[in-house]
């Protein structure tokens, strides 16, 4: 029944999205003129290859890597003290720190760098649950790394090779980034309105939804309906400083040549590999 029942609920938030109107992205003045993504210094295209949940793969991070994939998602559970890795909050594969944060501790201090190319690296995660002591424990564990950029309430920030993105839970995320200065983590939003105010030490990213502000599917060519959105997304984004990552999109080569073209920061992918050979193919 727990499959079937998981099946549903996914039916239901699907048609309960696509039954609701889009939130407003384009409004006067908008540039509507898609930007692409130029190739970083050090690592190329692949400074924008983001690995979602990357915890279901079968060597969590170090898959990613192989494919030099330079941003990972973790979705995290609070329990007794530790943050477990777990999409639905059982069958835990180890915890944050031992995941995540160690490995890519060891590797700085090997390479000077995630994949030692100085490139920098993204590790989002995502807060799934709620507790009040959370950003404290959070904070704690994060300050015994100090390869994590850090920020500060005058808006300094001290970049480290790797940045920590907080996303899911909105209250614990901004209680975190509210509370805790200096800290080791920047939190994103979730909702889009050309009316957001520049970004800060605090909040610096985006994580939509696709289906809640796009209705291609991801085959064929991109509509223009979809090149606009995409584009007055991503313009206005960066022109206030923030960077854009799409969640829950078609993994598809579409998508992700769209998303070059448009100046979408994170191309999102479950397919390490078949996302690596399309970045080697451009």
């Amino acid at each position: 029944m727990r499959p079937l029942l998981f099946t549903l609920l996914a039916v239901a938030a699907v048609t309960a999205s696509a039954c609701s109107a889009p939130p407003e992205v384009c409004v006067e003045g908008s540039s509507r003129t898609p930007t692409p993504l130029a190739p970083d210094p050090k690592a190329g295209l692949f400074a924008f290859t983001h690995a979602h949940n990357d915890y279901e793969h079968e060597r969590p991070l170090e898959d990613a890597l192989a494919q030099k994939f330079h941003s990972v998602e973790a979705d995290v559970y609070y329990a007794g003290g530790l943050f477990e890795v777990s999409h639905l909050g059982f069958g835990a594969r180890g915890t944050l720190k031992s995941l995540y944060l160690d490995p890519l501790q060891a590797k700085v201090d090997e390479r000077g760098s995630v994949l030692g190319d100085g490139a920098p690296f993204t590790l989002w995660v995502d807060l799934k649950d709620a507790h009040d002591d959370l950003g404290d424990a959070l904070a704690h564990l994060l300050d015994q790394y100090p390869m994590l950029t850090v920020f500060d309430a005058d808006g300094t920030v001290t970049p480290g090779p790797v940045t920590v993105v907080l996303t899911g839970d909105r209250k614990m995320k901004e209680a975190f980034v509210r509370e805790h200065t200096p800290r080791r983590a920047i939190r994103d939003s979730n909702d889009f309105s050309p009316d957001d105010p520049p970004a800060t030490s605090a909040w610096g990213f985006y994580a939509l939804d696709w289906g809640r502000y796009l209705s291609w599917g991801g085959s064929g060519s991109v509509p223009a309906e979809t090149s606009e959105r995409l584009a007055c997304i991503a313009n206005k984004a960066h022109q206030s400083g923030y960077r854009v990552r799409l969640y829950n999109t078609p993994d598809t080569e579409a998508v992700w040549q769209a998303s070059l073209d448009h100046g979408i920061d994170f191309l999102n992918s479950d397919r390490l590999a078949e996302l690596k050979a399309f970045l080697e193919s451009r």
